[in-house]
């Protein structure tokens, strides 16, 4: 006997979708094989960040997954029946629990893009972030292809100084970190570019050797104060490149105030800071007689300054 028109709603994840009572026999009937099709497994990854509160849910997912089987996410959906084998699905599993946790999406995956380079990242370093790109986009339109001598201060992952090295590559280019295990991140990440840069370990200016034409920092600008109200994702990431004294001034009004030494008579100094404190750093600027310009940011933010001898 036919059951015809009966329709049911199935919980998939945290969505609700029409069922009909044939389709519903034949999932309750599914093997475990079945159960690792490609598609079935996405949905239920997406479902399960949805839950966790991560706003793409779907995107991340789906880079997580082509990540992990080297699939465009074209092919996520152009290869939906592909079946998975126990060791890819408890190896997806996992980076899926990573993310769920909060995790970044860069830890989960070992690896950030950056101005059209593929960095690795870990919790040595912290994640390179669109607005620091707008900062290297104004810096490669200020400047021709003319040698400069460049030297990017907080480095990290290395990655402004080796994306203004992509792209100028007869520049003079250095790189300064404090920490010796982001400084390997750096240097791993020279090598797989293929990128010639000098690396210095040091506090600040403390490592720079000579006089440079153009200084670039981004340096720990949050204020101690406001650790509580920065996004789950940051508790993973070191908090010596995060958080910093004096609300989130202290470094960059030390780096303000040294900047001359180190600096040939028309060179420049950039800067990324946080949203609110622009003020700071223009007054820190007059202190120290220096001209201060201030962009903001895509998101009409005041996030970056550029200073010169008045």
């Amino acid at each position: 006997m036919k059951i015809v028109g009966v329709s049911l709603r199935f919980r998939w994840g945290n969505r609700l979708a029409p069922l009909c009572l044939g389709s519903l026999i034949s999932i309750l009937r599914m093997t475990d094989t079945e159960l690792l099709q490609l598609q079935a497994t996405l949905q239920k990854s997406t479902a399960y960040l949805e839950q966790k509160g991560i706003e793409l849910a779907r995107r991340e997912a789906e880079w997580i997954f082509s990540e992990t089987l080297h699939l465009s996410r074209m092919e996520l959906y152009t290869k939906f029946d592909m079946l998975l084998s126990p060791e890819e699905a408890n190896v997806l599993r996992s980076l899926i629990v990573r993310r769920g946790k909060r995790e970044p999406l860069a830890y989960v995956l070992g690896n950030q893009d950056f101005c059209g380079l593929k960095l690795s990242v870990s919790p040595a370093v912290l994640v390179p972030r669109p607005e620091t790109e707008e900062l290297v986009e104004r810096i490669l339109k200020k400047y021709d292809e003319s040698t400069k001598r460049f030297v990017d201060i907080g480095t990290g992952s290395g990655a402004i100084a080796l994306a203004v090295k992509h792209k100028r590559p007869q520049w003079d280019v250095s790189g300064s970190d404090i920490s010796e295990e982001a400084l390997q991140i750096a240097k791993q990440n020279a090598a797989s570019c293929e990128l010639s840069v000098t690396w210095q370990q040091g506090d600040l200016c403390e490592a720079l050797d000579g006089q440079y034409d153009i200084i670039v920092a981004n340096l720990p600008y949050v204020a101690e104060s406001e650790r509580e109200l920065c996004d789950p994702e940051t508790q993973f990431e070191p908090a010596l490149a995060l958080f910093a004294e004096q609300e989130g001034m202290a470094l960059i009004e030390r780096l303000i105030s040294s900047f001359s030494t180190y600096a040939h008579p028309a060179a420049t100094l950039w800067l990324e800071y946080g949203f609110k404190q622009a003020d700071a750093v223009r007054a820190c600027a007059e202190a120290s007689a220096l001209r201060c310009e201030i962009f903001k940011d895509l998101s009409g933010n005041d996030r970056m300054a550029c200073l010169e001898r008045a």
